[in-house]
């Protein structure tokens, strides 16, 4: 018996130790597999990066140059506003003061020529008033086409500056999809190559099921784990009854192991403590009759006659 018992423990030890060997090859594999995946996300999210950041300054260098167009167009604007307000108060001074002039000669010769200087008077006075109307009426013609023309040049300005922008985002984004384009067909394509060369055409159904047959303990542990972390997080009260379950089961399974291992290295004894069963004659455990003794008494008492002393 101890023969058969240490040639199985060996033959135990040498299935561990492959088990051990294997699972250390299989956990190589899988994290070869996943640096090399994680390699390839971090290179496309550096592309990415790296094409956001050139749009990004295309983007800022063109909403810099639409702003100073602007400041230009309104600087010029204003400045021809005043420039015209400027010479619209010169004219408008130069002829009160002509008028002022021919009012003061006017009154000089008055004392002097009454009648003459009354129907002179009237006569400049009308002349006057004529000329300086048509001055005003000119100046602010002058004004008007002024301001017509400037806003005109603004407006010419502003939907060219306006057109230039937007081709500059449209050429922007377009030559920043192309970027995106490329880089996925770039990736799409180091993918295929990479599984081409791991999973060969030929035998890439075959590779595929021993793959996943190796892998399929390892993923039902996985699952496992997810099942029991979510537990943890969302179901505490579920994970401590499941824990108590899991206890009263090792309980159990180890005192069937603990009956085999006395009944298997214990033979010549008996199992169980035995007893007399009281009232009766006959031998009983003494683990049954102390684990319920009010049941056993229930018993006799509905059946006196059974195996009586």
């Amino acid at each position: 018996m101890e023969e058969v018992m240490s040639y199985v423990m060996e033959k135990l030890k040498e299935a561990l130790l492959m088990l051990e060997n294997f699972g250390g090859q299989v956990l190589l594999m899988m994290l070869n597999f996943v640096g090399q995946l994680l390699l390839k996300l971090l290179n496309f999210a550096g592309q990415g990066l790296l094409s956001l950041k050139n749009f990004g300054c295309q983007v800022l260098l063109s909403l810099l140059d639409f702003c100073t167009q602007i400041l230009l167009t309104l600087k010029n604007f204003v400045g021809q506003g005043l420039l015209s307000l400027k010479n619209f108060g010169c004219q408008v001074l130069l002829s009160l003061l002509n008028f002022c002039t021919q009012i003061l000669l006017t009154l000089k010769n008055f004392v002097g020529q009454v009648p003459l200087a009354l129907k002179n008077f009237g006569w400049q006075a009308l002349v006057t008033l004529e000329k300086f109307g048509g001055r005003v009426l000119l100046t602010l013609k002058n004004f008007g086409w002024q301001t017509l023309l400037t806003l005109e040049k603004y407006g010419g300005r502003m939907l060219l500056t306006l057109k230039n922008f937007g081709r500059q985002v449209l050429v922007t984004v377009r030559n920043f999809g192309w970027q995106v384009v490329l880089t996925l067909k770039n990736y799409g394509g180091q993918v295929t190559s990479w599984l081409d060369e791991v999973f060969p055409p030929g035998t890439r159904v075959e590779k595929i099921k021993y793959w996943f047959h190796l892998a399929l303990p390892f993923l039902i542990v996985a699952l496992v784990l997810i099942f029991f972390i979510y537990c943890c997080y969302y179901h505490g009260d579920f994970l401590v009854n499941v824990m108590n379950h899991l206890k009263t089961v090792c309980c159990e399974l180890f005192k069937i192991m603990k009956h085999l291992f006395t009944c298997c290295w214990r033979s010549k004894e008996p199992i169980f403590k035995m007893m007399k069963a009281p009232g009766r004659n006959i031998i009983i455990p003494r683990f049954d009759f102390e684990a319920n003794p009010k049941l056993y008494f229930i018993n006799l008492r509905a059946y006196p006659g059974d195996m009586l002393v």
